[in-house]
């Protein structure tokens, strides 16, 4: 007999470990898969699988995600997370996977009411609808609140060894983990960057100030302080030295970067070099953020830009006079 195949879009999360195991108690043999981007990366999920024993496959979706941003068909969440849209995305690519490969239904570790805006009932049967394979797309845990499947309606699969877990509450997973043996687990946290204020504020202002965004842009936006000096020019300084080594890596030749020659203080990056105004400004963020005595009216700072070396002496300011420029955090309107 044929050994059913499943493939898990697996987050790494309790709830995904949770339905893989409770296939697997049935036989089925699982293999997972996990998209990933700068807003949210594949660590978590790479632990997990490896812990429970499951293949797992990452597949960039970057440029998909960015199209998305731009123009979300369901909306935003409280940020700049276009939940909706980006679940069907990786169910629509999971779909395509799970014909190419030969396997015979997907499975998600989602529960319905979990979280609002991608997961109550209404929104699942969305995503079954639109995403082309729904009749093929297993949800385990919450399985019991949904219509049957084709795997289960094929036998593939026991709807009496699923489950109907529903709500907020994680105290039947936790009972699971338990029954299980399961004694270490994520936390619940999502960990999608799209979520947070400030990483969301950062992100708008590249979209308003930037056509083409690349990879490189969005990964610069997890480091350092960000001033917007004028549409032209966008400043980045490093917090400490780690962040100084991160932002180093990522200077392309493209780029204006600078430092303070006397004292200790960040490395400023101006991404695509902005301009001369903005340089100047840059000069000043620099020699601000420095560790030089506060008497000390004039800093010599470096500049590189366009293969070019020269000086400028900044003078510093008080930091509060420089928040002006700060990229503020996401409100939503």
């Amino acid at each position: 007999m044929k050994k059913v195949k499943a493939l898990s879009v697996f987050s790494g999360g309790l709830d995904s470990i949770l339905s893989v195991l409770i296939l697997r108690q049935q036989g089925i043999e699982v293999e997972g898969i996990y998209f990933e981007t700068p807003f949210f990366t594949s660590e978590r999920a790479r632990e997990s699988a490896k812990r429970i024993g499951i293949p797992l496959k990452i597949i960039d979706i970057t440029d998909e995600m960015l199209s998305i941003i731009k123009n979300p068909r369901f909306g935003y969440g409280t940020c700049l997370n276009p939940c909706l849209d980006c679940r069907l995305l990786m169910i629509k690519k999971a779909a395509e996977i799970m014909k190419r490969e030969g396997f015979d239904f997907i499975f998600t570790g989602e529960v319905i009411g979990q979280r609002p805006m991608s997961q109550t009932k209404r929104a699942l049967l969305k995503i079954k609808e639109l995403c082309g394979c729904g009749d093929y797309l297993l949800l385990p845990l919450s399985a019991r609140h949904l219509p049957l499947t084709l795997p289960e309606r094929e036998g593939k699969v026991d709807r009496n060894r699923l489950l109907g877990i529903h709500g907020r509450s994680r105290k039947e997973q936790m009972r699971l983990a338990e029954a299980f043996g399961i004694d270490s687990y994520p936390s619940p946290a999502g960990g999608c960057l799209l979520t947070d204020k400030a990483f969301s504020g950062r992100l708008m202002d590249l979209l308003i100030h930037q056509k083409e965004i690349k990879k490189r842009d969005i990964l610069l936006l997890k480091l350092g302080r960000h001033f917007r000096i004028n549409p032209l020019t966008k400043v980045i300084l490093g917090r400490n030295r780690r962040e100084n080594e991160d932002i180093s890596s990522l200077i392309t030749p493209e780029d204006s970067y600078l430092n303070v020659l006397e004292y200790p203080g960040p490395l400023v990056l101006i991404p695509y070099g902005g301009d001369d105004e903005g340089r100047r400004q840059a000069a000043i963020l620099a020699a601000s953020y420095s560790d030089a005595p506060s008497n000390v009216p004039i800093i010599k700072v470096k500049i590189c830009h366009d293969n070019k070396t020269y000086y400028i002496n900044a003078p510093p300011q008080p930091k509060t006079n420089l928040h002006r420029f700060m990229i503020k955090p996401y409100e939503k309107n």
